[in-house]
């Protein structure tokens, strides 16, 4: 079984984070869980939170003030969250359940 890396990929120009046009190719930031045992809650609860702060990089917050882009970025996370946990799940079909209960 590859227990290695779980990329997350955010294409940003979808989500109108940024308005360059080189920022507009995907994004990818890899998350390794190859050091954790995800039979126990305890080690989805830290894959969880990789996870999290991958998208956080992948999907880039916005300034506060600007609505819409905090309602893009919300889904940015969300969806780079679904895909990760969907990534594992081809991976390491007999653990993502434990990881899916968390998001």
């Amino acid at each position: 079984m590859r227990k290695s890396i779980i990329a997350l990929v955010a294409a940003l120009s979808v989500t109108g984070m940024t308005s360059t046009p080189a920022a507009a190719e995907p994004v990818s930031v890899s998350v390794s869980y190859a050091d954790l045992d995800l039979a126990a809650p305890a080690g989805a609860t830290v894959l969880k939170h990789r996870i999290k702060a991958a998208a956080d990089k992948v999907c880039g917050r916005p300034h506060m003030r600007d609505l819409k882009a905090m309602a893009a970025w919300e889904d940015c996370r969300t969806a780079a969250q679904a895909e990760a946990v969907a990534r594992l799940s081809s991976v390491a079909p007999a653990k993502s359940h434990v990881l899916a209960s968390l998001f």
